[in-house]
């Protein structure tokens, strides 16, 4: 290649790698408002609603989570860009190397490929999950999620790992890479309202009239019932040793859900004990299409 065209290629490559910076900047600063945003909106940053002892528990979750979405993104564009433009460089040089021997040229490429496997490998594979999570947000911080049995909100999601803050006030820490693999139910995903119930069991002689009226009655009293429309009640099943029901309403969010589901089962229990409907057998879920693993320490109550 002569002198001419090397500077030509070279202007090219220039034009093309600064629009390529300047995108991916734009793109960068971009998605990191758009994380600002979101999550000052959020609420609540717990699963389940508790008077900690922290004071303004809300407040410095959500002071954390805009630090962290701050440094996330900061490290990108000391991460992303600097590599990006070496990129650029090695492309420039490619034509100079021309005729250098191509045994030297696979052997320093081949030594260096197998330093970084080695050395650098889960560094880079949570560096590039930590990225493709934040773009494609399958999770955001301030979210209510299950994560293998974990039941609780995303706390913290830097480049290397995420941080799930479980009910009970744990940290469940993932390296970005598994986490990016795993299957997880999101709660908050799209929006935060739950459709929470109750399944529990009568005696097959107790009159649905009167267990209709109870369950309804049951989801009306909790201070965490959202009023969108009325409790629905369902007969699920009707066997020889028993009615398997549902009693289902709306929550305007996972803790409330949670919550909800607690104050139907104990209002349940206190009202068919006083009327004398005999039962056994209460669980609570939330979606009826996904039966759903109750989190750590979390079981089904059984009364």
């Amino acid at each position: 290649m002569s002198w001419t065209g090397y500077i030509t290629y070279c202007l090219l490559v220039a034009a093309g790698g600064g629009a390529l910076l300047w995108w991916m900047r734009q793109r960068i600063s971009a998605a990191q408002a758009k994380r600002t945003v979101g999550l000052k909106k959020v609420r609540q940053f717990d699963a389940v609603d508790t008077e900690s002892p922290v004071e303004d528990q809300d407040g410095e979750a959500r002071e954390r989570g805009l630090e962290s979405i701050e440094t996330r993104f900061n490290m990108m564009r000391r991460v992303l860009l600097p590599a990006l433009s070496v990129l650029l460089l090695v492309v420039l040089v490619i034509p100079l190397l021309r005729g250098a021997p191509s045994t030297l040229l696979s052997l320093l490429v081949a030594v260096a490929a197998v330093v970084t496997g080695i050395a650098a490998r889960p560094l880079l594979e949570n560096l590039m999950a930590g990225v493709i999570i934040s773009f494609s947000q399958p999770i955001r911080i301030g979210d209510t999620v299950l994560v293998d049995g974990f039941f609780g909100t995303i706390e913290n999601i830097s480049l290397t790992h995420t941080t799930l803050k479980v009910w009970d006030w744990r940290r469940y820490m993932v390296p970005n890479h598994h986490m990016l693999a795993k299957e997880l139910v999101n709660y908050s995903i799209i929006d935060r309202y739950q459709w929470a119930y109750v399944e529990f069991w009568v005696s097959p002689a107790s009159d649905l009239d009167s267990v209709r009226a109870i369950a309804i009655a049951s989801a009306r009293a909790s201070r965490n019932f959202a009023g969108y429309e009325d409790p629905r009640f369902w007969v699920m099943e009707m066997g020889k040793e028993g009615i398997r029901c549902w009693i289902a309403a709306w929550a305007d969010t996972p803790s409330a859900a949670w919550q909800l589901s607690h104050d139907i089962r104990t209002e349940l229990t206190r009202r068919f004990r006083e009327t004398g409907i005999s039962t056994h057998g209460f669980e609570h879920r939330w979606r009826p299409s996904e039966p759903m693993t109750p989190p750590n320490n979390l079981a089904h109550a059984q009364h």
